[in-house]
């Protein structure tokens, strides 16, 4: 027996996992204002137009409905019709029927407009208006499409009422259908299955409805995949669209599943009444099919929304909004928030993101910034001359969000201005709906992240200045050196608004720091931690304000949270920390994709905790299996509510790199996740996403090549072993997927050597050489590949090896590798085999080794050398003058003495192998010589 499950259950089906598309029948169609069943008010509807006709005809129609049943009835009518008028009349009947919907004393509707006109020109029901606020309240999750069997255009204008976008899409009898299955958050897709109410054709009769189509079939999956159906108010009749549902739920590869609704109460009379829809669909399908009875779509949505917690005001806010996907702060709104708690205040010193909550909570400190933005605020509203910009920067972790958000909640609660607040990254900007908004409000946008809509608010700016609106004020928060990448600064803003001079976050005053201090001290042990043993304010003070000054917590993260960090907590209780904070995300699944926060985090972690700018979205979205628009609905904000985090540039990072380091050591050493897991799956991610140009380059290299350095960039708090074990399991992911590339061979010889593992890098490059044949990048990569091969075999720490190192060094640098030689691989090798001939050295200070260390030497100074190697060739000149070895007249002499040293080499070499590279051991440096000279 197939479950039928309840409302409760229904709730938290659609409230998590995939996103929600929806198929909606006739209860979301015109609504007559009686109460009367559209499909039982339709057939009145054609019994009249007969009627009209005469009455023999309506005794023909009555006889034709005589014996059918209720469910047959409205197809044999309709098919009456047909037969007995024609198409012109049906779609007369339709049009007559869709009208009775339009809203008491509405203008008589045009059809020369080809428009629909208002909302509120039409009586939209619960149902409509329901289904469309909750689409305007969680646009990421309820983002659509909608389905319907219906020709009328109630949901487009619920759609419309509420702020969003729709577009409305009738089925083609046959054809591919080119909506695009990606959409803005404010813009939803309204696919009619059976017809629009004007100037289409609508599809009533089985004989229409049921042909085969698989054009159409193929592009509906394409709108089904990924998603789950919720499939409400509808039969479920034979036609294109349930054999669509039918075929993709029997197809493996497809990953969408259907939620089914039935009106009937208990789940007896849903299986009784709906024994066909339940064989067709049930059969051997569950769980990617299920149904739930007892669902009154006039009521339903109106009690899902306010299960949510969503006050009257909130929703208010987001539907009332002249912006769509934006949220309309008021008075109203500000004083609807629930006030916020002392754990929820010491979670915001800890790191949450901050909300309107926190900007109007007592709890939380107001610092001077705030107050300086007040009064600019104040200013510029007063200044009537245009419209203004201020524009807050600082490095990410200086409170800019915190500071802005208290700011404009003051001017709301002030009086002074209605705020436009961007509440979902996915939010657009358009100019022309800003250049539109009503002129007796002083509007105050506010946006942070700002860097990522720098082209639509110039193009807001033009066109304010254009239309000589003043009554806008831009307040914006964007990072410094984001605002500086996208190249804020340039734009002429002077020239459009009143820009204001930016207010630029950064050191932590003594006044500031006793704000902090005593908003901490209110909450407790809790909100001082580590500070609580120190008994005087002004030593709390104190240590706040050196740390944000010390040179440990300057960083692009931002001086401000890593002092509170430092102050607050130790290594050791930082760790404690992010476990406990860690544990619950662990059970919160990510909507839409795979795996939970807690996945996402330490992927996210495992990156900025290296020194990457956090992990791109685009690898965070295929690692989490998850469309990348959705990102920050799905992980960034339900991240930063619990433990802090943010966006930077589309990459996704904690408010620090300190807790991400943190986070590192507390997967690895405490919560039983291993880092070489979690490096492998970044590797693979990203080296697919790569192929195509789809990942940052502060992620791409960074992450492809992580393996040689995590031995050095891991968190102190691993062990050195276990770094080694985790950077080569990096660089073997690196190899599995990039095997064509020689630039990953030589990472995993890197990290096999630093992991303490010579015999290893030194096999791997030896049994790697042979296969290099054919790989498109060998000319490029042949020279480092050879001196990496060196150095693995200078590692090896015995006479053979050093001989090995001496002779591929040479080699590296010599006229056998057709590739020119560039400046810094000669300043490398040439460091490189000052250490292997010293190895080869005897007492003879004349020696050709020792002839072939002062040539090697000779010629890096001459590579304009960097610190490190001007640190060797200061060793090899320094021992070579103590020991009398004379010096080369000219750049031509120690050439010809690095030939004889590599010709000594391979005389003494007895691998076979090596000796093949070139069998004469004969080498020359024509264009190594050309490479010093022109340097």
């Amino acid at each position: 027996m197939v479950d039928i499950g309840d409302l409760d259950t229904l709730k938290r089906r659609i409230g998590h996992g995939k996103p929600v598309s929806f198929l909606v029948g006739a209860p979301f169609s015109w609504d007559n204002g009686a109460g009367v069943p559209p499909v039982s008010g339709f057939i009145d509807i054609i019994r009249g137009k007969v009627e009209a006709v005469g009455i023999a005809e309506l005794e023909a129609l009555d006889a034709a409905l005589l014996l059918a049943q209720p469910a047959e009835k409205y197809q044999r009518s309709m098919r009456f019709l047909y037969q007995s008028f024609g198409a012109d009349f049906v779609s007369q009947v339709v049009i007559d029927a869709v009208l009775r919907a339009r809203a008491p004393g509405a203008p008589p509707y045009d059809p020369g407009l080809m428009s629909e006109g208002l909302p509120k020109d039409w009586s939209i029901s619960r149902a409509q208006r329901g289904l469309a606020t909750l689409m305007k309240l969680k646009p990421d999750h309820f983002r659509g499409p909608v389905f319907t069997t219906n020709f009328d255009p109630m949901v487009g204008m619920a759609l419309l009422e509420v702020g969003m976008s729709p577009s409305i899409i009738v089925f083609p009898l046959d054809g591919t259908i080119n909506a695009p299955v990606q959409i803005a958050s404010n813009h939803v897709n309204v696919f009619h299955l059976h017809g629009y109410w004007r100037d289409r054709l609508t599809l009533h009769t089985n004989a229409q409805l049921t042909p085969e189509r698989p054009q159409l079939m193929s592009s509906l999956r394409r709108h089904l995949d990924q998603t789950n159906l919720v499939v409400m108010a509808y039969s479920g009749w034979d036609d294109i669209f349930t054999t669509a549902i039918a075929s993709c739920l029997n197809d493996a590869n497809f990953s969408g599943e259907v939620t089914w609704c039935f009106y009937n109460n208990s789940p007896a009379e849903a299986r009784e009444q709906n024994s066909a829809l339940i064989k067709k669909f049930g059969n051997g399908l569950q769980p990617r099919v299920q149904f739930f009875c007892g669902v009154d779509c006039h009521t339903f949505f109106e009690d899902y929304i306010a299960g949510l917690g969503i006050t009257p005001a909130i929703v208010a806010s987001k539907v009332t909004s002249p912006i769509p996907g934006w949220d309309m702060v008021t008075k109203e709104y500000l004083d609807s928030l629930p006030p916020l708690s002392g754990p929820e205040a010491v979670r915001y010193f800890d790191g949450a993101v901050p909300t309107w909550r926190h900007a109007v909570s007592p709890l939380i400190p107001k610092l001077s910034h705030t107050e300086v933005l007040q009064d600019r605020i104040a200013s510029g509203v007063a200044d009537t001359s245009a419209s203004a910009l201020q524009l807050v920067r600082a490095a990410g972790g200086e409170g800019k969000s915190s500071t802005m958000l208290q700011a404009a909640a003051n001017a709301v609660l002030a009086g002074s201005c209605t705020v436009l607040w961007r509440s979902s990254a996915n939010a657009e900007l358009n100019p022309d709906t800003v250049a539109s908004l009503d002129p007796a409000t002083q509007w105050l946008i506010v946006i942070d992240d700002a860097e990522g809509l720098v082209e639509a608010i110039w193009a807001c700016a033009d066109h304010l200045h254009q239309r000589g609106r003043t009554n806008v004020f831009f307040l914006i928060a964007a990072r410094d050196s984001d605002w500086i990448g996208v190249r804020g600064d340039g734009k002429s803003w002077a020239t459009r608004l009143n820009r204001l001079d930016d207010l630029t976050m950064g050191d932590l005053s003594s006044d500031n720091a006793g704000r902090i201090v005593d908003a901490w001290t209110a909450q407790g042990v809790d909100g001082l931690r580590a500070l609580a043993t120190v008994a005087a304010r002004d030593d709390r003070i104190t240590r706040l304000v050196t740390a944000s000054k010390s040179k440990g917590v300057k960083s692009d993260d931002g001086s401000f949270f890593g002092g509170l960090l430092e102050t607050r907590f130790s290594s050791t209780a930082l760790v404690d920390h992010v476990v406990t904070m860690l544990q619950p995300l662990r059970g919160m699944h990510i909507d839409g994709g795979s795996g939970t926060l807690y996945d996402a985090l330490v992927y996210i972690a495992h990156c900025q905790a290296v020194g990457m700018p956090g992990l791109d979205k685009r690898v965070l979205a295929s690692l989490m299996d998850l469309p990348a628009q959705m990102v920050s609905s799905a992980i960034t904000m339900p991240m930063g509510k619990e433990l802090g985090a943010a966006e930077s540039r589309g990459h996704v990072l904690t408010r620090h790199k300190r807790v991400a380091e943190a986070i590192v050591i507390a997967v690895e050493t405490r919560l039983g996740t291993d880092s070489a897991v979690v490096w492998g799956e970044l590797v693979k991610h990203t080296a697919r996403l790569g192929r195509n140009g789809q990942v940052s380059r502060d992620c791409h290299g960074k992450i492809i090549h992580a393996g040689a350095s995590l031995m050095r960039d891991l968190p102190n708090g691993i062990d050195p072993h276990r770094r080694g074990e985790i950077g080569i399991a990096a660089a073997e992911a690196a190899c599995e997927h990039l095997s064509e590339r020689v630039d990953v061979i030589i990472d995993l010889a890197r990290s096999l050597r630093f992991a303490g593992y010579p015999q290893e890098a030194y096999d791997h490059m030896a049994s790697e050489h042979p296969k290099l044949a054919g790989k498109a990048e060998v000319p490029e990569y042949l020279r480092g590949f050879l001196y990496e091969w060196s150095t693995c075999a200078g590692n090896l720490g015995d006479g053979s090896g050093y001989i090995s190192d001496a002779w591929l060094a040479c080699l590296s640098l010599s006229d056998t590798i057709p590739a020119e030689v560039n400046i810094v691989r000669a300043k490398l090798s040439c460091a490189g085999l000052g250490v292997a001939f010293q190895h080869l050295l005897t007492s003879d200070p004349f020696g050709v080794f020792a002839k072939g260390r002062r040539a090697a030497t000779e010629i890096g100074w001459k590579t304009r050398p960097d610190p490190t190697t001007t640190g060797y060739f200061r060793r090899h000149e320094g021992e070579l003058d103590r020991a009398g070895t004379p010096k080369p007249v000219d750049l031509d002499e120690a050439l010809a003495w690095l030939a004889e040293a590599a010709k000594a080499a391979h005389t003494e070499l007895r691998d076979p192998q090596l000796r093949s590279l070139q069998k004469s051991g004969e080498l020359t440096f024509t264009r190594l010589r050309t490479a010093v000279a022109g340097s």
